[in-house]
């Protein structure tokens, strides 16, 4: 059930944007499209740029994790952990031809849609909690947007525990969290609890939903690594009109590469 103020974000944002997406529709036949509240409730209600934002940060995480793996080789496998409805990893199978990709969420919804509208990807429901239904060493490369954002600090833990299962030795993880940027979202009380390295959550919402969100140290995050992922490249977030984004981590696991 949507909560009232929910349900009016929802449709202010269906008014502002019906008419650019109503154009994009007409312009765009025969582009399959999620519904309208999956695209809201894990983006904006904007479908040109639910599409075009989404292939561009394709592009531009493929871009930074080709530089520490070689993703371009027959038989990669590469996972979208927290798809959604595809923002990202729709993408995916044109920019890897040779990959094998997957996408993973814990909304069976989201799932469903993938399934039967999206071809050449692999998806699989998991669970708030791991494990997935993978096997140990499984994958080249992970990416986690905007996933640590939605959880608390015993599932910052279980969930690294999972994506170091999962991935072969040297793989590559892709993640982004609330740093350093997003201090000034916090209250006097948050940012001092945030000063001392631990996480700050606010459980708006069930665990995992958008609205509830965590905020991560950048000490926290080297503790919660540590011994498992090396930081291959780390770059802060920056304010874009007044909006703090959040930082990417790029992640190698710690281990004898398989070839």
């Amino acid at each position: 059930m949507l909560t009232v103020a929910e349900t009016i974000r929802y449709r202010l944002q269906r008014k502002k944007f019906r008419r650019d997406n109503r154009e994009f529709r007409l312009q765009n036949p025969t582009l399959t499209l999620p519904p309208d509240f999956f695209v809201y409730e894990t983006y904006r209600l904007n479908l040109k740029e639910y599409y075009f934002d989404g292939q561009a940060t394709a592009k531009e995480i493929l871009y930074l994790m080709q530089a520490h793996r070689d993703l371009l080789k027959l038989g990669i496998r590469i996972l979208d952990w927290g798809c959604g409805p595809a923002r990202i990893v729709r993408h995916l199978p044109s920019l890897l031809p040779q990959a094998e990709i997957h996408g993973a969420d814990y909304n069976n919804k989201y799932i469903n849609w993938c399934r039967s509208e999206l071809q050449g990807i692999k998806f699989t429901l998991n669970y708030i909690d791991p494990p997935m239904d993978y096997p140990d060493l499984f994958f080249d490369a992970v990416i986690g947007v905007s996933i640590f954002t939605h959880l608390s600090t015993a599932r910052h833990i279980s969930w690294i525990s999972e994506l170091y299962r999962i991935t072969k030795p040297a793989g590559i993880i892709f993640i982004t969290t609330q740093g350093i940027a997003c201090r000034t979202k916090l209250t006097l009380r948050e940012r001092s609890q945030f000063d001392k390295g631990v996480l700050v959550t606010r459980p708006y919402s069930r665990e995992g939903n958008r609205l509830f969100s965590s905020f991560q140290p950048p000490e926290f995050m080297k503790k919660l690594l540590a011994g498992r992922f090396e930081v291959v490249d780390f770059f802060p977030a920056v304010t874009d009109e007044q909006e703090p984004s959040q930082d990417t981590w790029l992640l190698k696991k710690i281990g004898l590469e398989i070839i």
